[in-house]
């Protein structure tokens, strides 16, 4: 039997509160007209950006994508090639959110591509996590089990203990779906052990309650 895990939210990710998506919306709007005016190309690809990603919280996917392409395609123009693996991802992100995996693992794999010749390891490690949800959803655990793996020797390598902390419950979620109950248990008792350096982590409770129930059941 599997329980529900919601999808831990990776860095390189905004996280905003729902109810001032509208704000938020219309703030990036008037941004953008005033950088259009401006011809200003660098942060009109951020604004397209940040537009695509507010509606892509909003559900409308539709038009979050139009502005995650025109984003890439000033990116392209500029070629700012960090901009170019980051709307790669994005795009890649809202067809993981319409259900076209193949769509999104090219786009996510075009990211990568980008990432791994410039040594960038940070940004790798975002989208390592990226390619191990769309092969968990479409249901290849062991390749989602490798990706979520590669993300989280990186992460241990910088040291970010939060997100650390996101990669073990990616893979504790990733084992559940495996029916692998000893490493599911093995990696929130590693999240437990980091409870003093990610305090503030909104999981904790369901980890700790998670890991009674399984140590019951053993």
């Amino acid at each position: 039997m599997t329980v529900a895990y919601n999808n831990a939210n990776s860095k390189g990710q905004i996280i905003r509160d729902k109810s001032n998506l509208d704000e938020d919306l219309n703030l990036a709007m008037i941004s953008l007209k005033k950088n259009e005016e401006l011809k200003d190309l660098d942060s009109m690809a951020i604004d397209y950006n940040n537009i695509g990603q507010i509606l892509k919280e909003k559900g409308d996917l539709d038009k979050a994508l139009d502005y995650a392409k025109k984003a890439l395609e000033i990116q392209t123009e500029l070629n700012n090639r960090i901009g170019i693996a980051i709307n790669y991802n994005n795009i890649g992100t809202i067809m993981l959110s319409k259900g076209d995996l193949d769509k999104a693992l090219d786009y996510a794999k075009k990211a990568l591509e980008i990432q791994t010749e410039s040594d960038d390891k940070i940004r790798m490690a975002v989208t390592y996590n990226n390619i191990g949800q769309i092969y968990q959803e479409k249901g290849d655990l062991d390749k989602a089990l490798d990706y979520a793996k590669l993300a989280l020797t990186i992460d241990e390598e910088s040291k970010d203990m939060f997100q650390v902390a996101i990669d073990y419950f990616n893979l504790a979620s990733i084992c559940n779906l495996k029916q692998n109950k000893e490493e599911e248990l093995f990696y929130l008792k590693k999240i437990k052990q980091l409870l003093d350096k990610v305090s503030n982590y909104s999981k904790m409770e369901y980890i700790i309650t998670r890991i009674n129930e399984l140590e019951n059941k053993s």
